[in-house]
Protein backbone atom coordinates (compact mmCIF):
# COMPACT_ATOMS: atom_id res chain seq x y z
CA UNK A 1 0.00 0.00 0.00
CA UNK A 2 1.05 3.48 -1.22
CA UNK A 3 -1.95 5.84 -0.55
CA UNK A 4 -3.09 8.66 0.80
CA UNK A 5 -6.35 10.63 2.15
CA UNK A 6 -5.57 14.27 2.18
CA UNK A 7 -8.62 15.49 3.78
CA UNK A 8 -7.65 13.19 6.60
CA UNK A 9 -4.25 13.78 6.68
CA UNK A 10 -2.95 10.82 6.16
CA UNK A 11 -0.13 9.55 3.75
CA UNK A 12 0.70 5.64 4.29
CA UNK A 13 3.35 3.22 2.74
CA UNK A 14 2.96 0.13 4.00
CA UNK A 15 3.65 -3.39 2.92
CA UNK A 16 2.42 -6.85 4.79
CA UNK A 17 3.80 -10.37 3.42
CA UNK A 18 1.74 -12.94 2.42
CA UNK A 19 0.34 -15.06 5.73
CA UNK A 20 1.61 -12.39 8.23
CA UNK A 21 -0.45 -10.91 10.89
CA UNK A 22 0.34 -7.44 11.16
CA UNK A 23 -0.10 -5.66 14.12
CA UNK A 24 -1.27 -2.00 13.42
CA UNK A 25 -0.53 0.57 16.36
CA UNK A 26 -0.23 4.23 17.11
CA UNK A 27 -1.78 7.27 19.64
CA UNK A 28 -5.49 8.20 18.92
CA UNK A 29 -5.58 10.29 15.47
CA UNK A 30 -2.52 8.48 14.11
CA UNK A 31 -3.97 7.15 11.30
CA UNK A 32 -4.74 3.40 11.62
CA UNK A 33 -8.74 3.25 10.88
CA UNK A 34 -8.06 5.10 7.91
CA UNK A 35 -5.55 2.36 7.14
CA UNK A 36 -7.92 -0.20 7.46
CA UNK A 37 -10.55 1.83 5.28
CA UNK A 38 -8.50 2.24 2.45
CA UNK A 39 -7.92 -1.83 2.71
CA UNK A 40 -11.52 -2.26 2.97
CA UNK A 41 -12.89 0.22 0.88
CA UNK A 42 -14.57 2.08 2.84
CA UNK A 43 -12.45 4.66 2.20
CA UNK A 44 -11.18 6.12 -1.55
CA UNK A 45 -7.64 6.97 -1.42
CA UNK A 46 -6.78 10.82 -3.00
CA UNK A 47 -3.79 9.84 -4.64
CA UNK A 48 -1.59 6.06 -4.96
CA UNK A 49 -2.99 2.90 -4.59
CA UNK A 50 -3.70 -0.11 -2.77
CA UNK A 51 -2.74 -3.85 -4.08
CA UNK A 52 -4.34 -7.24 -2.39
CA UNK A 53 -2.26 -9.98 -3.36
CA UNK A 54 -1.67 -9.53 -7.10
CA UNK A 55 -4.73 -7.45 -7.43
CA UNK A 56 -5.04 -3.01 -7.19
CA UNK A 57 -7.92 -2.48 -5.52
CA UNK A 58 -8.17 1.18 -5.43
CA UNK A 59 -5.98 3.90 -7.79
CA UNK A 60 -6.59 3.64 -11.17
CA UNK A 61 -8.50 0.33 -10.79
CA UNK A 62 -11.45 0.25 -7.87
CA UNK A 63 -12.69 -2.57 -6.66
CA UNK A 64 -16.16 -2.79 -5.19
CA UNK A 65 -15.85 -3.63 -1.10
CA UNK A 66 -17.51 -6.71 -1.65
CA UNK A 67 -15.81 -8.34 -4.28
CA UNK A 68 -12.29 -7.38 -2.36
CA UNK A 69 -11.93 -10.73 -0.37
CA UNK A 70 -11.51 -8.90 2.66
CA UNK A 71 -13.01 -9.66 6.11
CA UNK A 72 -13.32 -6.59 8.47
CA UNK A 73 -14.02 -7.47 12.40
CA UNK A 74 -14.84 -4.43 14.90
CA UNK A 75 -15.16 -4.45 18.20
CA UNK A 76 -18.96 -5.01 17.79
CA UNK A 77 -19.68 -8.46 16.79
CA UNK A 78 -22.44 -7.07 14.65
CA UNK A 79 -24.59 -10.07 14.14
CA UNK A 80 -27.35 -10.15 12.05
CA UNK A 81 -30.05 -10.81 14.89
CA UNK A 82 -32.83 -12.74 13.00
CA UNK A 83 -30.91 -15.47 12.56
CA UNK A 84 -29.30 -18.01 14.67
CA UNK A 85 -25.07 -18.15 15.25
CA UNK A 86 -25.31 -20.85 12.65
CA UNK A 87 -26.85 -19.40 9.93
CA UNK A 88 -25.16 -16.01 10.86
CA UNK A 89 -21.40 -17.85 10.21
CA UNK A 90 -22.74 -19.69 6.96
CA UNK A 91 -23.97 -16.70 5.29
CA UNK A 92 -21.12 -15.20 3.76
CA UNK A 93 -20.37 -18.87 2.14
CA UNK A 94 -23.65 -18.66 0.85
CA UNK A 95 -22.98 -14.60 -0.32
CA UNK A 96 -20.18 -15.88 -2.11
CA UNK A 97 -21.83 -18.34 -4.33
CA UNK A 98 -21.21 -21.87 -1.67
CA UNK A 99 -24.28 -24.38 -1.83
CA UNK A 100 -26.63 -24.29 1.68
CA UNK A 101 -25.20 -27.57 2.35
CA UNK A 102 -21.49 -26.82 1.56
CA UNK A 103 -22.29 -23.44 3.73
CA UNK A 104 -23.44 -25.08 6.67
CA UNK A 105 -20.82 -27.83 6.75
CA UNK A 106 -18.20 -24.70 6.74
CA UNK A 107 -19.77 -22.76 9.05
CA UNK A 108 -20.03 -25.87 11.46
CA UNK A 109 -16.21 -26.51 11.03
CA UNK A 110 -15.43 -22.62 11.61
CA UNK A 111 -17.77 -22.42 14.91
CA UNK A 112 -15.91 -26.10 16.00
CA UNK A 113 -12.27 -23.94 15.72
CA UNK A 114 -13.36 -20.98 17.71
CA UNK A 115 -15.11 -23.34 20.71
CA UNK A 116 -18.84 -22.48 19.33
CA UNK A 117 -19.75 -25.35 18.32
CA UNK A 118 -22.98 -25.67 20.83
CA UNK A 119 -24.07 -22.66 20.23
CA UNK A 120 -25.33 -22.84 16.84
CA UNK A 121 -28.82 -22.83 17.22
CA UNK A 122 -28.85 -19.76 19.44
CA UNK A 123 -30.17 -16.11 18.50
CA UNK A 124 -27.22 -13.51 19.21
CA UNK A 125 -29.12 -11.68 21.60
CA UNK A 126 -28.62 -15.07 23.66
CA UNK A 127 -24.75 -14.80 23.54
CA UNK A 128 -22.52 -13.39 26.08
CA UNK A 129 -20.05 -10.76 24.79
CA UNK A 130 -17.15 -13.54 24.36
CA UNK A 131 -18.85 -15.75 22.71
CA UNK A 132 -20.49 -13.47 19.93
CA UNK A 133 -17.07 -11.98 19.55
CA UNK A 134 -15.81 -15.99 18.73
CA UNK A 135 -18.78 -16.13 16.52
CA UNK A 136 -17.85 -13.00 14.43
CA UNK A 137 -14.28 -14.49 14.26
CA UNK A 138 -15.88 -17.86 12.60
CA UNK A 139 -18.34 -15.36 10.02
CA UNK A 140 -15.22 -13.36 9.10
CA UNK A 141 -12.77 -16.64 8.49
CA UNK A 142 -15.62 -18.37 6.60
CA UNK A 143 -15.34 -16.90 3.28
CA UNK A 144 -11.40 -17.45 3.36
CA UNK A 145 -11.22 -13.99 2.86
CA UNK A 146 -7.53 -12.55 1.08
CA UNK A 147 -7.08 -9.95 4.14
CA UNK A 148 -8.66 -10.20 7.55
CA UNK A 149 -9.08 -6.47 8.92
CA UNK A 150 -9.37 -6.30 12.67
CA UNK A 151 -10.21 -2.68 14.91
CA UNK A 152 -9.55 -3.43 18.38
CA UNK A 153 -11.99 -6.55 18.44
CA UNK A 154 -10.91 -7.61 22.21
CA UNK A 155 -11.62 -4.05 23.11
CA UNK A 156 -15.49 -4.24 24.32
CA UNK A 157 -14.32 -7.55 26.65
CA UNK A 158 -13.32 -7.99 30.32
CA UNK A 159 -9.76 -8.86 30.83
CA UNK A 160 -10.64 -13.30 31.71
CA UNK A 161 -12.94 -13.22 28.67
CA UNK A 162 -10.96 -10.83 26.17
CA UNK A 163 -7.80 -14.09 27.17
CA UNK A 164 -10.29 -16.51 25.84
CA UNK A 165 -10.73 -14.95 23.16
CA UNK A 166 -7.20 -13.54 22.28
CA UNK A 167 -6.00 -17.52 22.19
CA UNK A 168 -8.72 -18.20 19.95
CA UNK A 169 -8.42 -15.43 17.33
CA UNK A 170 -4.19 -16.07 17.98
CA UNK A 171 -5.10 -19.56 16.71
CA UNK A 172 -7.55 -18.60 14.29
CA UNK A 173 -4.88 -16.19 12.34
CA UNK A 174 -2.33 -18.24 11.81
CA UNK A 175 -0.74 -18.20 8.41
CA UNK A 176 -3.70 -16.02 7.53
CA UNK A 177 -2.30 -12.29 6.06
CA UNK A 178 -4.26 -9.69 8.73
CA UNK A 179 -3.99 -6.00 9.64
CA UNK A 180 -4.73 -6.05 13.98
CA UNK A 181 -5.60 -2.65 14.88
CA UNK A 182 -4.65 -2.35 18.63
CA UNK A 183 -3.79 -0.41 21.99
CA UNK A 184 -2.65 -3.43 24.19
CA UNK A 185 0.48 -5.17 24.17
CA UNK A 186 -0.10 -8.59 24.71
CA UNK A 187 -2.32 -8.32 21.54
CA UNK A 188 1.02 -7.50 19.46
CA UNK A 189 3.13 -10.22 21.40
CA UNK A 190 0.24 -13.08 21.40
CA UNK A 191 -1.49 -12.40 17.82
CA UNK A 192 0.92 -10.46 15.85
CA UNK A 193 4.14 -11.46 13.93
CA UNK A 194 5.03 -7.82 12.54
CA UNK A 195 4.17 -4.64 14.08
CA UNK A 196 4.05 -0.85 12.23
CA UNK A 197 3.67 2.33 14.27
CA UNK A 198 1.45 4.89 13.20
CA UNK A 199 1.94 8.85 14.37
CA UNK A 200 0.51 11.52 12.44
CA UNK A 201 -0.79 9.60 9.16
CA UNK A 202 2.78 8.27 8.55
CA UNK A 203 4.35 4.69 9.29
CA UNK A 204 7.15 5.76 11.70
CA UNK A 205 8.74 2.36 12.01
CA UNK A 206 7.42 -1.46 11.13
CA UNK A 207 9.69 -4.82 10.86
CA UNK A 208 9.09 -8.07 13.36
CA UNK A 209 7.27 -7.67 16.93
CA UNK A 210 10.32 -8.88 18.64
CA UNK A 211 12.82 -6.61 16.83
CA UNK A 212 11.41 -3.76 17.45
CA UNK A 213 9.72 -3.67 20.51
CA UNK A 214 13.71 -5.03 22.09
CA UNK A 215 15.06 -1.30 20.42
CA UNK A 216 11.57 0.93 19.85
CA UNK A 217 12.38 3.83 17.54
CA UNK A 218 9.52 5.90 18.55
CA UNK A 219 8.42 7.16 21.66
CA UNK A 220 4.92 5.44 21.12
CA UNK A 221 6.16 2.15 20.70
CA UNK A 222 8.65 2.61 23.81
CA UNK A 223 5.86 3.73 25.98
CA UNK A 224 3.71 0.70 24.33
CA UNK A 225 6.28 -1.81 25.63
CA UNK A 226 6.82 0.01 28.83
CA UNK A 227 10.14 1.75 28.20
CA UNK A 228 11.13 5.25 28.68
CA UNK A 229 13.19 6.27 25.03
CA UNK A 230 15.08 9.29 25.01
CA UNK A 231 16.19 10.67 21.57
CA UNK A 232 19.37 13.11 20.81
CA UNK A 233 22.48 13.10 19.27
CA UNK A 234 25.75 11.36 20.15
CA UNK A 235 28.58 12.47 21.81
CA UNK A 236 30.58 8.93 21.99
CA UNK A 237 29.19 5.39 22.22
CA UNK A 238 28.18 5.93 25.92
CA UNK A 239 26.76 9.20 26.20
CA UNK A 240 23.85 10.86 24.63
CA UNK A 241 23.00 14.51 24.52
CA UNK A 242 19.37 14.76 24.91
CA UNK A 243 19.53 18.43 25.14
CA UNK A 244 21.82 21.15 25.50
CA UNK A 245 23.89 20.40 28.26
CA UNK A 246 21.86 17.73 29.40
CA UNK A 247 23.98 14.32 28.64
CA UNK A 248 22.50 10.74 29.17
CA UNK A 249 25.44 7.98 29.94
CA UNK A 250 24.88 4.21 28.81
CA UNK A 251 25.92 1.25 27.92
CA UNK A 252 26.20 0.90 23.90
CA UNK A 253 24.15 -1.85 22.49
CA UNK A 254 26.00 -4.26 20.29
CA UNK A 255 23.68 -4.21 17.29
CA UNK A 256 23.50 -1.22 16.65
CA UNK A 257 26.30 1.06 18.01
CA UNK A 258 26.58 4.91 18.20
CA UNK A 259 29.31 6.85 16.72
CA UNK A 260 29.46 10.46 17.98
CA UNK A 261 27.31 12.60 15.80
CA UNK A 262 24.77 10.57 15.17
CA UNK A 263 21.02 10.42 16.28
CA UNK A 264 20.46 8.41 18.94
CA UNK A 265 18.14 6.57 21.21
CA UNK A 266 18.28 5.77 24.86
CA UNK A 267 16.39 3.26 26.71
CA UNK A 268 14.97 2.87 30.43
CA UNK A 269 12.97 1.21 32.36
CA UNK A 270 10.66 2.51 34.37
CA UNK A 271 11.58 0.51 37.30
CA UNK A 272 15.28 1.78 36.69
CA UNK A 273 14.36 5.13 37.69
CA UNK A 274 14.41 6.76 41.11
CA UNK A 275 13.34 9.79 42.45
CA UNK A 276 14.59 12.28 45.07
CA UNK A 277 13.62 15.69 46.02
CA UNK A 278 17.12 17.02 45.87
CA UNK A 279 20.40 15.85 44.13
CA UNK A 280 21.55 12.83 45.72
CA UNK A 281 25.12 13.73 45.40
CA UNK A 282 27.82 10.57 44.43
CA UNK A 283 28.13 10.07 40.83
CA UNK A 284 27.08 13.01 38.38
CA UNK A 285 25.96 10.61 36.11
CA UNK A 286 22.24 10.83 35.31
CA UNK A 287 20.86 12.79 37.63
CA UNK A 288 18.38 14.68 35.53
CA UNK A 289 16.46 17.64 36.52
CA UNK A 290 12.45 16.55 36.42
CA UNK A 291 9.21 17.88 37.13
CA UNK A 292 6.18 15.55 38.30
CA UNK A 293 3.36 15.59 35.68
CA UNK A 294 0.71 12.74 36.78
CA UNK A 295 0.42 10.04 39.65
CA UNK A 296 -1.26 6.74 38.24
CA UNK A 297 -1.87 3.55 40.83
CA UNK A 298 -1.14 0.40 38.89
CA UNK A 299 -2.15 -2.46 41.36
CA UNK A 300 1.50 -3.42 43.32
CA UNK A 301 3.28 -0.10 42.35
CA UNK A 302 2.30 3.58 40.92
CA UNK A 303 3.94 5.19 38.03
CA UNK A 304 5.09 8.77 38.25
CA UNK A 305 4.94 10.41 34.88
CA UNK A 306 7.59 13.28 34.25
CA UNK A 307 9.13 15.23 31.97
CA UNK A 308 12.83 16.09 31.38
CA UNK A 309 14.41 18.69 29.26
CA UNK A 310 10.90 18.35 27.69
CA UNK A 311 10.99 14.61 27.16
CA UNK A 312 8.89 11.74 28.62
CA UNK A 313 10.09 9.81 31.95
CA UNK A 314 8.34 7.41 33.83
CA UNK A 315 9.17 5.96 37.27
CA UNK A 316 7.73 3.26 38.54
CA UNK A 317 7.74 3.11 42.50
CA UNK A 318 6.22 1.78 45.62
CA UNK A 319 2.90 3.48 47.13
CA UNK A 320 4.96 4.28 50.39
CA UNK A 321 8.57 5.88 48.17
CA UNK A 322 5.16 8.26 46.43
CA UNK A 323 3.74 9.37 50.09
CA UNK A 324 7.78 9.88 51.89
CA UNK A 325 8.51 11.85 48.90
CA UNK A 326 5.23 14.40 48.96
CA UNK A 327 4.96 13.85 44.95
CA UNK A 328 2.21 15.84 43.41
CA UNK A 329 1.56 17.10 39.70
CA UNK A 330 3.90 20.25 39.16
CA UNK A 331 6.83 19.47 41.86
CA UNK A 332 10.39 19.68 40.83
CA UNK A 333 12.21 16.21 41.40
CA UNK A 334 15.63 15.09 40.62
CA UNK A 335 15.83 11.53 38.70
CA UNK A 336 18.43 8.82 39.26
CA UNK A 337 19.29 6.34 36.59
CA UNK A 338 22.57 4.15 36.86
CA UNK A 339 24.80 4.04 33.43
CA UNK A 340 24.27 0.04 33.59
CA UNK A 341 20.88 0.10 33.43
CA UNK A 342 20.39 2.85 30.14
CA UNK A 343 20.90 1.11 26.71
CA UNK A 344 21.98 3.63 23.58
CA UNK A 345 21.59 2.53 20.23
CA UNK A 346 21.22 4.53 16.94
CA UNK A 347 18.28 5.31 14.88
Amino acid sequence: MRAALAGRGVDLTLDVAEGCVTAIVGPNGAGKTSLLHLVAGLARPTSGSVRIADREVAGATSVPVHQRRVALLTQRPALFPHLDVLANVAFGPRAVGSSASDARTRAVAELEAVGCGDLASRRPQDLSGGQAQRVAIARALATDPDVVLLDEPLAGLDIAVATDVRHALAARLRGRTALLVTHELLDVWTIAEQVAVLEGGRVVESGPVAELLARPTSTFLGRLSGTNLFTGTALSDTVLQIAPGVNLHGLPDPDQPLAAGMAGLASVQPAAVALHLSDPGGSPRNHLAAQVTGIEPRGHYVRVNLTVAGQPLAADLTGQAVAELGLRHGLAVQAAIKATQVRLYGR
